[in-house]
């Protein structure tokens, strides 16, 4: 148990919200104790910005330099108190001072740096709302900076969690090998708008205590942020808490947190108003990842399905356009269980045997030029373990016969023409006894699978349309 200011902290359990100035936090805690802050997330107040109530704090009546310098000693304490495995996420946004820009982002960033924090990225916040300043010079700015730090290269960065299922281009279901079945990553443009003062409580809501403060940050981007960068139990701290928008995310999170500020009165609008606001926010927060997961499972399906249909196709234009070309009668597609190894190997989602039925004699060159297609791009793509054999008409007989089920057909090599056919009437196209222009056309033979994949069972999946726009001149 420490006592700061008057206040306990027990490392034990955390969860506390401290008066307390950043560059003296280190001074109470014990000699050699171990790093125990797993995520950093925060905004140091401005120089000569604005004052958050009465308490002086860092930037206020200071010279650049030596507001600088008290940044530079909050984040040393810090990264002695981090563990390895810990990233800070540290926002900020240029200044003008005497017509010139200072770019507070940069500076900060080099004082960090010199400390041993690594610069990864840098995200824009798009906050939409700010105060309305413009001047000569001076556009109305409505984003921020926010700089990714971490100690070590051994650090916490889950983006599995975060990756959204939000408008795909439609084209992912004609090029899925090009999509990721997990969604996509988020770009580096965070779009988050900062709740309207008001928005968030009143007097007449919370007494006395009202949600005040130049910049909140939303809940919505801090739950991002923890997701990507902690697990649960972890630490998350914040050394410039304010109303503790971060502090009270990550505890309905599930993560452990400590917060410290120097003014009380932002420690009672944490308690009495951002606490029980969090609270009811959190189950829409919740309900947005359960559903991000959801999606996110069914894209992992489809991107399958798509990619073991169409492999076949690709792999039968690419053999076409070999020197001497191979008659390709049919396909069929056989999946198969990965094992525990085959799992182990990066980007694979699958494993498959292909049999292309050809009644041409196989050479070894073939065979050999089969390999290296399948191991290059495009087909490497895929993400499949693929086992492709060439077989005779009579072998592939045999074959259809020992699955005693019905298939589908994939007519032209396309998702778009796909019915049932009985094992009699799979036979039967092979022996070209029931060929017809529907079944094939000059280049892609008829491609059968147990696998059936029908593209109104992902309707879910949102779609961004693509649009051609044409430029006249004028």
């Amino acid at each position: 148990m420490i006592n700061i200011n008057n206040q306990t902290l027990d490392l034990s359990k955390f969860n506390k919200y401290l008066t307390c100035n950043s560059t003296e936090f280190l001074n109470y805690m014990p000699d050699n104790i171990e790093p125990f802050i797993d995520l950093i997330v925060t905004s140091p107040p401005y120089w000569d910005m604005k004052q958050y109530g009465e308490v002086e704090q860092t930037g206020f009546k200071q010279s650049y330099d030596d507001y600088l310098d008290d940044i530079e000693h909050t984040f040393q304490n810090i990264y002695a108190l981090s563990k390895d495995t810990a990233t800070l996420y540290l926002n900020s946004d240029t200044l003008k001072r005497d017509g010139k820009i200072i770019r507070l982002p940069d500076d900060i960033a080099n004082c960090l740096e010199r400390i041993g924090w690594i610069h990864q990225d840098i995200i824009i916040w798009n906050k939409g709302k700010t105060l309305p300043w413009s001047r000569k010079g001076q556009v109305r700015n409505i984003f921020e900076y926010i700089y990714i730090f971490t100690k070590t290269d051994n650090y916490k960065y889950y983006t599995d969690r975060i990756k959204t299922v939000d408008e795909l281009k439609e084209w992912w279901i004609h090029y899925p090998e090009r999509y990721s079945p997990q969604g996509k990553v988020p770009d580096n443009i965070w779009e988050y708008f900062i709740p309207t003062q008001g928005s968030w409580g009143t007097k007449k809501d919370f007494g006395d205590k009202e949600f005040k403060h130049a910049c909140p940050f939303p809940p919505e981007m801090m739950a991002r942020i923890i997701k990507l960068s902690s697990d649960e139990e972890d630490v998350v701290f914040d050394p410039y808490a304010g109303t503790g928008t971060l502090l009270a995310t990550a505890m309905n999170l599930n993560r452990k947190y400590l917060g410290l500020d120097t003014n009380p009165d932002y420690k009672q609008i944490f308690e009495h108003v951002t606490m029980p606001l969090i609270s009811e926010k959190i189950d829409d927060i919740n309900f947005y990842y359960q559903e991000q997961d959801r999606l996110k499972n069914l894209l992992q399906e489809a991107i399958y399905k798509l990619r073991i249909v169409k492999f076949p196709k690709a792999l039968i234009k690419t053999l076409n356009k070999a020197k001497n070309p191979i008659s390709i009668k049919a396909a069929l597609i056989i999946e198969e269980e990965m094992t525990n190894e085959d799992k182990e190997i990066k980007y694979k989602i699958g494993k498959v045997s292909y049999i292309l039925v050809t009644d041409a004699k196989i050479e070894e060159k073939m065979e050999h030029l089969l390999k290296k297609l399948i191991n290059k791009a495009p087909l490497s793509k895929y993400g499949l373990i693929t086992n492709v054999k060439f077989v005779s008409s009579e072998e592939a007989v045999d074959l259809i016969n020992s699955l005693d089920t019905t298939l589908n057909l994939y007519s032209k090599g396309t998702i778009n023409n796909v019915f049932q056919v009985t094992t009699e009437e799979a036979i039967n196209i092979i022996q070209n006894e029931l060929l017809n222009i529907s079944h094939t056309d000059k280049q892609i033979p008829p491609i059968f699978s147990k696998l059936k994949l029908k593209l109104n069972d992902y309707d879910e999946i949102p779609k961004e349309k693509y649009v051609k726009r044409s430029y006249k001149s004028r």
